[in-house]
């Protein structure tokens, strides 16, 4: 195997103090928000770039205009719908009452606010409704399992993030194909109950770092979200070198992707309805994620994996994302074995490829950071005019006595 580099834009802000500033005043924080308002900011279950550092800087911003801001875990069925879940999960994060400084209030109690024209529910934390003021603070980028106008970001943050378990159900029950659609619908409904202040929306480049942050006025978010996805969705980053036998994943994650590993970035899709190239034949999982705390979500969709992923899993919190989002492939286990040295050879035998020095492989850390991957000494040469960069010698993947990766 040989370590590449991956090239992809780097946009990237210089100073973000600056532009998360520029930011809340752009989103008219200092006509909405009055001394002793008690706002509601939203705290996802995603690895963000410097998530912490802005939850923070947002709290101080309010703070100095006399509110009294908190948090809210925003995460819809994550972290097992339980309240400790949802609290454990955003430690993994860094995100405590010490790092953002405020008080986080977590509930997996919801309000109905109402029926929508289409007739769907629209639930809300009890909590944040129960505010003077609600800030959605989120990462915008194409989501895993649907397309449309609105996939990942502050509007899906609004409906499934803070509806909750029971929101998040009610939001997928059409399934996957009429997600967006119902995201929109539920939004438009929410947006005109809830005490909604603004939005902060978060661009991220290929190297997950922030590029961009948007702060939206509450009635312009429907409007100007699409645009922001569009532009998120032309800095994802991907594996370069096309038509792989074997894609080799170190780790998946809730933190790394809402579906353990991105779709995105292997092809692979749950939905029919996405037209997908898959990046690989055959797919082998050897970890999970600390963060993840046991969820292998996505795990379907892989063909192999280790002993240790299966005796890591935290069925209960995998069960309730697959059970409401009404996706049982995610939780599905596929052939496992003692260590990574079998469940790689097993995806290797699974292609059929008789001659292993045509074998087209990539290894990966998980489908987040694809900057440093491995690929296959046959390889090379394509690699080189696709543009990647040769950082190292062809080297044996290196077993330990165990038969695991070192």
């Amino acid at each position: 195997m040989i370590p590449v580099r991956q090239r992809f834009s780097c946009e990237v802000l210089e100073n973000w103090q600056d532009a998360l500033e520029h930011a809340l005043i752009s989103a008219g924080v200092n006509e909405v928000v009055r001394p002793g308002m008690r706002i509601a900011i939203t705290a996802g279950s995603r690895g963000i770039d410097h998530i912490v550092d802005y939850l923070r800087f947002i709290g101080e911003f309010l703070r100095a205009q006399g509110a009294n801001p908190f948090v809210v875990p925003a995460m819809g069925s994550h972290g097992g719908a339980t309240v400790s879940g949802q609290i454990l999960v955003l430690e993994g994060l860094g995100i405590t009452e010490e790092s953002v400084e405020m008080p986080i209030h977590a509930s997996m109690d919801t309000v109905l606010m109402g029926m929508t024209p289409e007739g769907l529910p629209a639930y809300t934390d009890r909590i944040a409704s129960e505010a003077d003021g609600i800030i959605l603070v989120n990462r915008i980028k194409a989501h895993t399992q649907f397309r449309g106008p609105y996939e990942s970001g502050l509007l899906k943050m609004l409906t499934i993030g803070l509806g909750k378990q029971r929101g998040a159900e009610c939001c997928h029950r059409l399934g996957l194909k009429n997600m967006s659609k119902n995201v929109e619908d539920i939004s438009r409904f929410l947006l005109g109950r809830l005490p909604i202040l603004f939005g902060v929306g978060l661009l991220e480049n290929a190297y997950d770092r922030t590029m961009a942050i948007e702060g939206i006025p509450a009635q312009e978010i429907m409007a100007r979200e699409p645009g922001l996805l569009e532009r998120a969705k032309a800095n994802m980053p991907h594996i370069c070198v096309p038509n792989l036998d074997v894609l080799v994943v170190d780790r998946i994650g809730k933190n790394y992707s809402g579906s353990g590993m991105d779709p995105n970035v292997t092809g692979r899709f749950y939905s029919k309805e996405i037209p997908a190239v898959p990046a690989a034949q055959r797919i082998a999982v050897l970890g999970l994620s600390e963060e993840t705390h046991g969820n292998g979500c996505g795990l379907g969709v892989a063909d192999t994996t280790t002993r240790r992923v299966v005796d890591h899993l935290d069925r209960e919190s995998m069960y309730v994302n697959g059970l409401t989002s009404r996706v049982a492939e995610s939780g599905r286990i596929p052939l496992y074995f003692d260590n990574d040295r079998e469940a790689i050879q097993a995806a290797i035998k699974l292609t059929g490829k008789l001659c292993a020095s045509q074998l087209r492989m990539a290894r990966i850390p998980n489908t987040m950071q694809l900057e440093r991957i491995q690929i296959s000494e046959v390889l090379a040469k394509e690699a080189r005019d696709l543009g990647l960069e040769i950082v190292g010698k062809a080297e044996p993947l290196a077993f330990d006595a165990e038969g695991n990766l070192l």
